[in-house]
């Protein structure tokens, strides 16, 4: 059976990256508003061809886009498997360090070219080509399917939460997967059973109502960055910890099975670092590259914003400072309680005058990675990847798993279909077309093998 369906795929290859570029055209920046509601119209209307019922729902509010939900049932299935994806993407932003148009996708080096290729609209696409296989060749899918489109993951998903709570019923299922971020660089592909959380803040600081001439004003008027700088200061400690009272409480160290699991994960120091441009790691250097990932918070400056940055001298002093930060959250953790213990921080540090504001969160989520599910997944990855996957107890990324596994109770894998060098949320994000038509094989084989749990 699986065969036929692949070679279905393989017969159909060329007519799905055509209608991938379709999709791809569509711009659907979330965090500019621009073209989320034409593209959840456009993905509808994709859905439908593929044989799937399909709606899309307002998630409430005058400027929250709309989800786009989906669903089949199949006769005498006895699995209910939740897809979860998003059509969102990133701002394409610095447009002159692409070498082709971000929407207008072109295929180089037997890659696809386009914003949303990898991330994620190229995966997603993968499982509704692969219902589209099964239903072709069999006529009956084996599992019930229901699809959790999100227009907002790239922002946060801010309305998700509060959507799935009033509106649960429709998203009961056994399982969930998903496909989004990048294989291992050794080309094999990852299950991963968990990710990280996320709180993102913005810092504004503002001393006089204009910038400055830094000659005539230096010294009586304040610098608003000095008093960024020393509040930046405190936020970590000699050793590059997190600073921040209780900012570690709770949180739990890998079991010995999540050690074990690790500790298979191919890893080549040297050449990570060569390839990353660094002459070492941060620490804490008693702790492994990957446990440093899976199982220990951040916080990191993204983004700091004053004065003057283009070419050449503008003696200016600045009346405004703007500071991003994101800190990474693991298992135990939620962006609201570290949300009150960074706010605690600055009051007991001087620094409450600094406007600080919450732009969005994820609690982490985390499946076990001896769940029933999870043989059921390696073997349809094997399958279609013809290559044993590496597994990761938890990848440092962040999505809204946690609605799923904490609020709905079910289990979810991760089994990315990009590769390692994506390029998601850059210039030149790409697609290997191989890796595409691999996946959409790997969707209908994980389907087959979940029937089986």
């Amino acid at each position: 059976m699986m065969e036929r369906i692949y070679q279905y795929i393989d017969n159909n290859s060329q007519r799905f990256i055509s209608e991938l570029f379709t999709f791809l055209k569509q711009p659907s920046i979330s965090s500019q508003r621009i073209g989320v509601e034409e593209c959840a119209g456009l993905l509808a209307g994709m859905m439908k061809e593929a044989g799937i019922r399909c709606e899309i729902l307002p998630m409430g509010g005058r400027n929250n886009p709309p989800m786009v939900y989906g669903e089949i049932s199949s006769p005498g299935a006895k699995k209910t498997v939740l897809i979860y994806g998003h059509f969102d993407v990133q701002p394409p932003e610095p447009l002159e360090a692409w070498d082709s148009p971000p929407f207008e996708p072109v295929i180089r080096d037997g890659r696809i070219y386009a914003r949303g290729s990898a991330d994620n609209k190229g995966q997603l696409f993968a499982h509704i080509k692969a219902v589209e296989a099964i239903m072709k060749t069999t006529k009956d899918l084996p599992v019930n399917l229901k699809f959790l489109c999100d227009p907002e993951e790239e922002i946060g998903s801010p309305s998700l939460d509060d959507f799935i709570r009033a509106n649960s019923h429709r998203f009961s299922a056994d399982v969930a997967y998903n496909s989004d971020g990048a294989m291992d660089s050794s080309g094999r592909p990852i299950l991963s059973f968990g990710n990280r959380g996320n709180c993102h803040v913005e810092i504004n600081h503002q001393e006089a109502n204009r910038d400055l001439h830094s000659g005539q004003f230096g010294g009586p008027v304040p610098n608003p960055n000095w008093h960024m700088i020393d509040f930046l200061s405190t936020l970590r400690d000699s050793n590059g910890r997190v600073a921040i009272e209780g900012f570690y409480d709770d949180i739990v160290p890998p079991t010995a099975a999540e050690k074990d699991v690790m500790a298979k994960i191919p890893f080549d120091e040297e050449k990570t670092r060569r390839f990353l441009g660094l002459k070492q790691f941060a620490g804490p250097k008693d702790m492994g590259y990957w446990e440093k990932i899976m199982f220990q918070p951040t916080l990191e400056i993204c983004g700091y914003t004053s004065g003057y940055g283009g070419e050449g001298t503008k003696t200016v002093l600045p009346c405004k400072t703007n500071v991003k930060i994101s800190m990474r959250l693991v298992k135990n953790q939620t962006s609201s309680d570290i949300l009150q213990k960074f706010k605690q921080h600055m009051e007991k540090h001087g620094f409450g005058d600094l406007e600080v504001t919450f732009r969005y969160g994820y609690n982490p989520s985390k499946t076990p990675i001896d769940h029933p599910m999870s043989k059921a997944v390696v073997a349809g990855v094997k399958k279609a990847f013809q290559s044993d996957p590496i597994l990761y107890p938890v990848t440092g990324g962040s999505n809204p798993s946690s609605i799923i596994t904490d609020f709905l109770g079910i289990p979810i894998i991760k089994v990315p279909y990009g590769s390692h060098d994506e390029c998601n949320h850059a210039p030149n994000e790409n697609l290997v077309i191989d890796l595409f038509i691999k996946g959409i094989k790997c969707s209908a084989t994980v389907f087959y093998e979940l029937s089986k749990i």
